[in-house]
């Protein structure tokens, strides 16, 4: 039996080309005020982690980074339709501009979860999302992210963050088995 072989999707030229493109956008909707209040980025660990990395540095304003560990997956491929949040303290955001920034917006409870918990409890003066994946064909929750690097299909990705089993994530590429 021959072994699966994983298949590039994109390549971490293209990725970092897309971050670039998403920052520019970024930057835009959020300038620098020149306030003393940063702009609070909000990492979903642990897929999102070297995604948010390259982007904060093309973010051409102060950054307060928090991470927040929530996920629908478990250790399962696909959403298990139930939210865990085994890290989800936050500082005051009230009054605060914020991005969450998710590897992937699949099913959309995780997201739709995690903005509903922060426009509830904060009420901040901007709440967008950055992912880097949206996977319309799985979406349960009618959510989207307001920035977006890639659109795809239904495939199980791993890479750049992302894993399989808890391996891979280190790949500088997104990939796929075939």
């Amino acid at each position: 039996m021959k072994s699966k072989k994983p298949q590039i999707l994109y390549t971490e030229k293209q990725i970092q080309k897309m971050i670039k493109l998403m920052a520019k956008k970024i930057n835009i909707d959020f300038p620098d005020r020149k306030t003393s209040k940063s702009l609070v980025v909000i990492s979903v660990l642990k897929g999102a982690f070297l995604f948010t990395a390259d982007l904060i540095r093309e973010i051409k304003r102060q950054i307060q980074l928090e991470f927040v560990r929530i996920s629908s997956y478990g250790t399962r491929q696909s959403s298990s339709g139930r939210i865990e949040a085994p890290l989800l303290i936050l500082p005051n955001l009230t009054g605060r501009d914020v991005l969450i920034v998710e590897d992937i917006v699949d099913s959309g409870r995780t997201i739709s979860f995690l903005k509903g918990y922060i426009q509830e409890q904060f009420h901040p003066t901007n709440l967008k999302v950055a992912s880097l994946l949206n996977k319309k064909s799985r979406r349960e929750v009618d959510v989207r992210a307001d920035y977006i690097g890639f659109e795809v299909d239904n495939l199980f990705l791993f890479g750049y963050g992302l894993d399989s089993s808890e391996k891979f994530r280190h790949l500088p590429y997104l990939a796929y088995y075939e």
